[in-house]
């Protein structure tokens, strides 16, 4: 059996608002290798669901596809916070909406190869407006649609795979496929 790489250390090369980069070194049998690595951290990501089969998405700008996309409410799990707080918080600021039923639908890797940030899928049911308040520089609007509408339309360019992933965890979990 090999023996476990070890962690030598990370050396930060360059640091923006949101993200980190390091280059990390690591020891696996007897030799150095070096990966570069984007810190984000964990992040939350919400499937609203207004009525039967109607879910609630974010129309947003997103400034490295320099275009709009829609996809499922979603924002970054603060140090210190439990990602389910994360995701009440940011339901209700990209929305408005608040929820009285949250159930947890899993937690996967984004991109490994690269990044070590995690995505935490929660169900959120028995929405509630309350009004949203989206963070400075955040351009959002609600847009309400089933899923077989967003899945249709996501091939078109303006969907992402986090959105789908929850899509089809809701999609899943509503015909009873498979519980995680």
């Amino acid at each position: 059996m090999a023996s476990e790489p070890i962690s030598i250390r990370d050396e930060l090369l360059c640091q923006g608002s949101r993200v980190k980069l390091y280059r990390r070194l690591v020891e696996y049998e007897g030799k150095l290798i070096s990966r570069d690595v984007v810190a984000f951290g964990e992040a939350a990501v919400i499937v609203p669901v207004k009525s039967e089969n109607r879910l609630v998405f974010v129309k947003q700008w997103r400034a490295p596809l320099r275009r709009w996309i829609i996809e499922l409410p979603a924002g970054r799990v603060e140090q210190g916070e439990e990602p389910l707080i994360a995701a009440k918080r940011e339901l209700e600021e990209e929305t408005g909406f608040i929820a009285e039923k949250w159930e947890l639908l899993g937690s996967f890797s984004v991109a490994p190869g690269y990044s070590d940030e995690v995505l935490t899928f929660f169900l959120a049911e028995n929405l509630r407006y309350v009004g949203e308040h989206p963070e400075i520089g955040e351009l959002v609007e609600t847009v309400e649609m089933t899923p077989e509408e967003y899945i249709s339309q996501a091939s078109k360019g303006f969907g992402d795979l986090k959105t789908m992933t929850g899509v089809f965890l809701y999609l899943n979990m509503k015909k009873g496929y498979l519980r995680l």
